[in-house]
């Protein structure tokens, strides 16, 4: 079912360029826990796993791979606005560099582009918008949903909002030698142990469809069709609680 969604999310967001992930691998080629409550924790901070769906791309070697990160996840969130993840603000119209994020009040309506995704499924939550669905090239992306009403920009060539759910799945479904936790899936720790009372390295389990009333993932990948570099984002409540840039 998960593998289904996720490529109807890719096709709406590149509607009229074929197939382009022909000759990519695709979710269900991701090696996911059989028991994720067997998970091991990662200890070991050397390298980086891939992004939530880089499995739809490649499966990026972690010995050559590099983080930068920004996070706010101390103490309690439920009230934060900004963070050190999006804390500037840009005009209209702006480009920023990959891996950026810019808060930006002024893009409303169709200044926003094309709606091509929404999390979850029903009700206002978040929207993802693209300025150019024809393009595979990098531009620019928005995100509503936020507490202060003001949308979050981007740049990529592919944007994909991202289930906790699924996120479990494969994070608990990596080898814990191999791809060590990086500050979005710290961040998504602490959500998970303050909304479901789990520990680390343990899925939230009943509680998990309240987790996704407020919270998303959104993996964003610099060039079409490669993993040379590729974000991660969290927004929980309304606010970006921590982003994290890899690349080989």
């Amino acid at each position: 079912m998960y593998q289904k969604a996720i490529l109807a999310s890719v096709c709406l967001a590149l509607t009229a360029c074929g197939d382009p992930l022909a000759d990519f691998e695709r979710l269900s080629d991701v090696p996911l826990a059989e028991d994720p409550t067997g998970a091991q924790i990662v200890t070991d901070e050397a390298d980086t796993p891939p992004a939530l769906f880089g499995g739809l791309f490649s499966r990026a070697s972690a010995d050559t791979a590099a983080t930068e990160s920004d996070s706010s996840t101390a103490g309690d969130t439920s009230l934060l606005v900004r963070s050190t993840a999006d804390a500037s603000d840009v005009p209209l119209g702006s480009a920023l560099p990959f891996g950026q994020v810019a808060s930006v009040c002024a893009a409303k309506g169709t200044k926003l582009g094309k709606e091509i995704d929404r999390f979850p499924k029903r009700g206002s939550g978040y929207r993802l918008y693209d300025t150019n669905p024809t393009t595979t090239a990098p531009r620019t992306f928005y995100v509503t949903g936020f507490r202060d009403g003001c949308p979050r920009q981007f740049t990529a060539a592919l944007a994909i909002f991202g289930a906790p759910s699924m996120h479990e799945q494969l994070r608990y479904g990596l080898p814990s030698d191999e791809y060590p936790y990086s500050d979005t899936d710290k961040a998504y720790e602490g959500i998970k142990a303050r909304m479901c009372g789990k520990p680390k390295g343990k899925p939230c389990g009943s509680r998990i469809k309240s987790v996704e009333r407020n919270t998303v993932f959104i993996s964003t990948y610099e060039r079409f069709g490669d993993t040379a570099r590729w974000s991660d984002m969290l927004v929980h409540n309304g606010a970006v609680l921590a982003k994290t840039i890899k690349s080989n």
